[in-house]
Order: structure tokens, then sequence, then C-alpha cells
């Protein structure tokens, strides 16, 4: 007997992942929610809130079942019709003239049944398919964002992202470029971090466009004055002149004097938290890239010192919401900022998510959460990544 029950356990242990009762069901709330919010996005109604107020409920329903069956194939549509038209159907069909009487039981029910696991099958294959297809586009993009950040003495620096889809929007980076002409160091570290407008496979295809354009343009020793108006132009041309547009923050840190220029072309403003506890934002720029190939970019310039920290973070941060549909919110990102002075980029970093994880629960994951941290100290203070 014990023996059944540990492949039992073994068995519901394969089947649910390790998570408990309660994950299980936070996990279900939100996949529910998501796919409510894809059959319905274009009736151009509410139905969770028309739900939760008890308004016409009957209505809402045939919304739902209307919005699944216009997203099916003509051929699975008349599988499913004609599913309903035998479940409906009389099992009993009697046909009786003046000699005879005759009964046929006919088993509608189980032909309406399965064509319904047919139905079920085609989609089911479907969705493996391009789950198949997702993930090998998701294991592409992984290779273009940096594993790790360069070891810079003095600079530590911590990144990360979560996904809204198995494919994201968002691009961040960290890494060395040759210095422009005049400068006192050979190289400077370039930091950036994007947020491509949508979400899923287009967005992600732009965010590739994108991330190849900053490596060939970046390798080139120009000023980041030169090179954000370059980059735009670039952008622009292999995004269909303007259909297409991404914010981003550009950040260029010389390693020697912690001189810092930025470009904010169209991006949250970082948060850049100095050592004494005060906050500035970084705002100077233009417009996303993307919208205008001749925009032209304003350059920032200032001097980041010991203990001074820089978060840069996509407005996913900002925006995710909780169950009632509450924003995080800038000031509560900056609260959070302050407290955190004494810790590390990494530390930091895992915070934040943490906190926001802890903000948004059960609600579902609207749009893609990527923060990159850098923090300057003396080159003794800071660990340079193995």
């Amino acid at each position: 007997m014990m023996g059944i029950w540990r492949r039992l356990g073994a068995f519901w242990q394969g089947v649910t992942n390790g998570l408990s009762i309660g994950e299980l069901q936070a996990a279900f709330r939100r996949e529910a929610r998501g796919s409510l919010a894809v059959y319905t996005a274009e009736t151009g109604r509410d139905v969770g809130q028309e739900w939760s107020e008890h308004k016409h409920r009957g209505r809402v329903v045939f919304t739902v079942i209307r919005a699944m069956f216009n997203r099916l194939s003509p051929a699975r549509r008349v599988l499913f019709l004609l599913a309903v038209v035998l479940a409906l159907a009389p099992r009993t069909f009697q046909f009786q003239s003046a000699d005879s009487h005759v009964t046929i039981d006919a088993p509608t029910d189980i032909a309406a049944v399965a064509l319904l696991i047919l139905l079920l099958v085609l989609e089911l294959a479907d969705r493996v398919g391009l789950k198949r297809d997702l993930e090998i586009a998701r294991d592409i993009q992984s290779m273009l964002l940096p594993e790790k950040p360069p070891a810079i003495p003095g600079v530590d620096i911590a990144f990360r992202t979560k996904p809204a889809n198995t494919v994201a929007g968002d691009y961040y980076d960290a890494f060395l470029r040759p210095a422009p002409t005049g400068s006192a160091s050979a190289s400077h570290l370039l930091v950036l971090v994007a947020d491509v407008a949508g979400k899923g496979i287009p967005a992600g295809m732009l965010m590739a466009n994108l991330q190849a354009s900053v490596h060939v343009l970046a390798s080139e020793p120009v000023p980041l004055h030169d090179l954000v108006p370059r980059l735009n132009r670039s952008f622009s041309w292999r995004s269909g002149n303007g259909r297409h547009f991404v914010t981003t923050f550009l950040g260029e840190l010389d390693p020697v004097t912690h001189d810092f220029t930025w470009v904010n072309a169209g991006h949250n403003p970082p948060l850049l938290v100095r050592v004494d506890g005060t906050i500035e934002r970084l705002v100077d720029g233009g417009l996303p890239l993307g919208m205008f190939a001749e925009a032209r970019y304003q350059c920032g310039r200032d001097r980041l010192h010991a203990g001074d920290t820089l978060y840069i973070y996509t407005d996913g941060v900002t925006e995710a919401v909780d169950d009632h549909g509450a924003e995080y919110g800038d000031s509560r990102l900056e609260r959070l900022a302050v407290t955190m002075a004494g810790l590390n980029a990494a530390e930091s970093l895992s915070r934040l998510f943490t906190s926001v994880g802890q903000f948004t629960g059960a609600a579902p994951q609207s749009d893609d959460i990527t923060c990159l941290i850098l923090r300057v100290g003396a080159p003794d203070t800071i660990p340079i990544p193995a």
C-alpha cells in the first residue's frame, strides 16, 4: 500500500511540477484571466468587470463563447456547430407507418463528444507546435542578451528581465565599446534598456533588430550624441518608417572619471539615487527610436560618485497592477530605492523584483518587467563579477 501511495505522490509531483495547492490556484487564476483577455480583446467590453458586478452574466457567457468561436478556423467552426447540433438532438427517433412502428436509438451524445474531442485534439496540436516555435524563439532571444555584466573595477552592475509572454519585447545590455576620440579612457561602458511597443513575437523580432543595430553602430568610436541619431535612423528604416518604435535609454560611463552621458529616447526616466538619498530623474533626450528618421536628441551629462546608484527600468515595473487594478507606481519604486542604498546591485535587483511580485500577487502580468541597476563605488568596495 505504501508503494502505491509513493507512486501516486510521484505522479502528482510530476503533474504539478511540485507546486502547492495555493500556487496552483494562483496560477489557474492568472491563466484564466489571461485567456479571457485574449478571447475578449476584440469585443471592446470589460467582461471581467461585468461578471464581478453581476451585470447580465448570461450575456457575458455568450460573449466569451462567441469570441472563442470566432477564433476557430472555418473547418473547426463547422465541427463545433455539428457537435452542438448532435448534443441537442433527441437520442431516440421514431418512425411510424400504417402497419409498422420503428424506434431507432441513435448515440448522438457520443457522436457530439467524439467531435468535441477531435476539435480539442486539433487545437492542442496547434498549441504544441506554436509552443515549440516560441521556445526556440525564446532560446534565440536569450542568446542576444548578456549573460553577465562586464567586469569593471569600481562599477557594480546587475540586470534581469521577466517576460509577460514566452518572447519578450524588452531589451537590456551592458558592454564596453571604443571610447570617442579625446577620451582619457580606451573604452567606455555602454548601458541601455529598451521597450519595444507591443508584445510577443512581433516585439521580439524588433528587439533582435535593435540589438544588432546597437552592437554594429556602437563598435565605432563616436560620441553618444552622434550614436543615437544613427541608431534612430537605422531602426526607423528597418521598422516601417515610424509604424513601429521603441523607447530606449542609453547611458555611457567613463570607467576612469565616472563621467556619465545619456540620451533618454522616450523612455521612463531612470532613477539616480545619490549617496545622500536624494533622487534625480534622467530626462534629457528626445522621441522614441523609430518614430521619425531625422529626429534630434539632447544629450545629458553628469558625474557619478561613490555610492550613487542608477535604476534603469521599463514601464512593466511601475505599471504592474494588483488584483484591484492599482499600479505599483513611481513613488513606491523611489521609496524602495532609497532603502536599498547599502546593498549591492544584485541584492537591490532581487529585492525590487520581490517587491513587485508581492504587490501584484495573483494578478496576471500584463507587460515585460526589466531593470538594470548600476552602482558606483571605490574599486575596493565593489566586487568584480566572476
